[in-house]
């Protein structure tokens, strides 16, 4: 089924892979959140594409009752999930946290209206200085105390480069996290990790072992929101098809805090933490919002 506001053009082979993180974050020397920071991204001068004053930008706010249900889409594959990372790297970029296996992960999704294999590359995590914020995608203007995005990569095309010129070049499924006094026991795992570069005052540690991917997803991951939208950070590439998760994990105020406490960008005035890491709803611009459930 072709979706309006959500075409596919022709794909090619695969023959190898880039990582798309080092080509943005090579691709602009500064950037920051906040609102005059985020009011800057547009007009950033970077070494490839910057499309962050297009038209099919994200994060959105899904409006539930506006959502087209589509049959034919049929539930997400999560493939290889409940393996363990046996081998990662965790990592504070200054604007985020990063959680990157270093030896190939098997872990891979598809979906049945959506021809492709997608596979597993990183996730990364957004959250707020408080918990009535912190998510970039809002659900009937509702925003959640933190975002998580898996990231993956259409090995159908032959770079990560060629993947910025098609909108099916990436699929990011995103988890929108609620407050509960007890939070997910994954998440747990990657609190430790963080507590243990807050410690040391480092960049990046090495893991030996981590949870398996399902465990960072809520009860019937399959169902989801999608739409067609863009990295939601500089370049913004308009490269990515969205699966918004319809179900909400957990975490607690006590996990969010050790977030809270990362240390952002070295700044003039000294080291800040790394807090408000979301850019805000963008406008659809005619865009539909497609749901595999009724």
């Amino acid at each position: 089924m072709v979706r309006e506001g959500w075409e596919v053009p022709g794909r090619k082979a695969v023959v190898t892979w880039t990582t798309i993180w080092i080509v943005a974050l090579n691709a602009v020397k500064a950037w920051r959140y906040g609102t005059e920071g985020i009011s800057e991204w547009p007009r950033l001068r970077m070494n490839t594409k910057n499309q962050c004053g297009g038209s099919f930008q994200s994060p959105i706010n899904i409006t539930t009752s506006a959502a087209i249900f589509d049959s034919s889409l049929g539930p997400i594959n999560f493939l290889h999930y409940r393996e363990a990372l046996r081998e990662a790297v965790i990592e504070n970029d200054g604007h985020t946290v990063t959680i990157t296996p270093t030896r190939r992960s098997k872990a891979f999704v598809t979906l049945d209206d959506l021809p492709g294999v997608y596979k597993f590359k990183q996730l990364h995590f957004h959250w707020g200085d408080k918990s009535t914020q912190g998510s970039e995608h809002r659900v009937d203007g509702k925003s959640f105390a933190m975002e998580m995005h898996l990231v993956h990569f259409n090995t159908l095309y032959d770079s990560t480069e060629e993947a910025y010129e098609h909108p099916d070049g990436l699929l990011v499924v995103a988890v929108l996290f609620k407050i509960e006094k007890h939070g997910n026991r994954a998440v747990g795992s990657v609190v430790k990790a963080i507590r243990r570069m807050n410690k040391r005052a480092d960049r990046q540690v090495q893991l030996s072992q981590f949870a398996s991917l399902a465990d960072l997803l809520p009860q019937k991951p399959s169902l989801s929101y999608f739409y067609r939208g863009s990295l939601t950070t500089p370049p913004c590439a308009e490269a990515v098809i969205w699966a918004v998760l319809k179900n909400y994990e957990k975490v607690s105020e006590s996990q969010l805090e050790v977030f809270r406490h990362l240390q952002a960008e070295e700044t003039p005035v000294g080291t800040l933490h790394l807090v408000n890491n979301f850019r805000p709803s963008m406008p659809l611009n005619g865009r539909r919002v497609y749901k595999n459930f009724p």
